[in-house]
């Protein structure tokens, strides 16, 4: 009887973490889809049309090139998060909740096309990803019950078109189809298992959940030349608003039968990506020297709460997550070094939106420091390659998380320390 009302508590409760976890999933932003972006950390991305990935950040700014333009980047994001803790329980002494390398590299590809219709207007497609991340602990993790593998991918393709209202002022408009992918578990840990005398509970799934959905946004800007010197963008991405259909399991009905029709079966999650708003310049000095800045706003205050939507009808509410509002300040420097060799480099900090209270395991996500250094290489008059190089150093956050699972307490404290770096290179042409 114990055993039975430790798994069925332990479903329940680990169902709330699981959700609350796949949102750190979906709210970390992803900024890799421009090389010659990145080798100023994004700084006045908005403002500044080098090549075709200016799609991404500002569609308005597609009206300054003449001729087409077509740019393929990837990234290669190299996070190393580590977990250094203890869980306590009622049941044994304290146990190690530490982790090394919890998150997954990446590839990150984009693709870019713009192409002039006439002296007024212009139009292009990108294809990028601007929000995902896994992370994924080990098997004889202890404290599996608060995070196992989170993982969402997502791709937007974002048709747009431009016009010049003067010789100085030109708008954009741009649609956003999103397809996101997400899965996301959490298990019983071994030492569970062996605690309470049945060694069949650990590594055991207590709830997986997957889905996808495709979702629709749109995205805005404004670009102005005020002197020939001077660029200023402006450009707004909307929320997308997605419910990844797909479905509950748990590995749990080998213990208890009823557990397959309980969580065995179809449901949804609503899930929403931030609205993005930039305002970024970019100032030229002389020939040689120009600099870059920009200030980004994420709204994460409107993602409050999780609720999950069972086929049979039953609608839960996992957890009041009060996400918190972010800001992004970043400056860059382009020096042109002659006729073939542009030169970067940046510096940007990056508010995390989670606050203490609501801190996850599964995605960290803290205040970061970027650093990075770039430059473009004119192969011929119409092509040319970019490359950029990353670091970024998030501050140490603390975690603190309890659960009840059954007869079972447990109160982990635990310091998150993270760190990444970002690879990219990107090739632009124009015909």
């Amino acid at each position: 009887m114990k055993q039975r009302l430790f798994v069925r508590t332990s479903l329940a409760v680990t169902l709330t973490g699981l959700f609350s976890s796949s949102v750190f999933a979906a709210g970390f932003q992803v900024n890799e889809h421009s090389a010659n972006g990145l080798g100023r950390a994004m700084a006045g991305q908005a403002a500044l049309p080098e090549n075709a990935t200016i799609l991404a950040t500002n569609p308005a700014a597609i009206t300054a090139f003449r001729t087409s333009q077509f740019s393929a980047q990837v990234s290669y994001l190299d996070p190393e998060i580590d977990i250094r803790g203890e869980m306590s329980t009622n049941i044994s002494e304290p146990v190690d909740a530490s982790e090394e390398n919890i998150a997954e590299s990446a590839i990150i590809p984009s693709l870019f096309y713009t192409s002039v219709i006439n002296d007024k207007l212009s139009w292009g497609l990108g294809l990028f990803t601007s929000y995902g991340l896994a992370t994924d602990y080990s098997d004889s993790y202890n404290a599996l019950n608060y995070a196992d593998e989170a993982e969402i991918f997502s791709f937007t393709v974002n048709p747009a078109i431009a016009y010049k209202v003067t010789d100085t002022l030109s708008l954009g408009l741009g649609l956003n189809i999103t397809y996101a992918d997400a899965k996301i578990s959490t298990s019983i840990p071994q030492v569970f298992g062996t605690a309470i005398g049945n060694a069949e509970l650990g590594n055991l799934t207590i709830v997986e959940m997957s889905g996808d959905d495709i979702g629709y946004g749109w995205n805005v800007g404004v670009f102005w030349e005020p002197t020939r010197d001077t660029n200023v963008g402006l450009s707004y991405r909307a929320e997308t608003q997605l419910e990844l259909e797909g479905e509950i399991k748990s590995d749990l009905g080998v213990l208890i039968p009823e557990v397959d029709a309980l969580y065995n079966q179809g449901g949804s999650l609503d899930l929403n990506f931030a609205a993005i708003t930039e305002l970024a310049v970019s100032q030229k000095l002389n020939e040689k020297w120009s600099v870059q800045a920009s200030v980004n706003y994420t709204d994460w205050s409107t993602f409050d709460k999780l609720e999950a939507n069972l086929d049979s009808g039953y609608t839960l509410l996992l957890k009041e997550e009060d996400f918190e509002d972010t800001w992004r300040w970043s400056a860059g420097v382009t020096y042109q070094y002659d006729e073939q060799l542009t030169l970067r480099a940046g510096y940007a900090y990056d508010e995390g939106a989670v606050s203490y209270a609501h801190r996850s395991l599964s995605i960290p996500d803290t205040d970061r420091h970027w650093v990075s250094v770039g430059g473009t290489y004119k192969i011929t008059e119409s092509t040319n390659v970019d490359l950029a190089y990353v670091y970024i150093k998030g501050r140490e956050a603390d975690v603190y998380q309890e659960e009840t699972l059954g007869s079972i307490t447990t109160a982990l404290t635990a310091t998150e320390h993270a760190t990444a770096q970002i690879f990219s290179v990107q090739v632009n042409t124009a015909f």
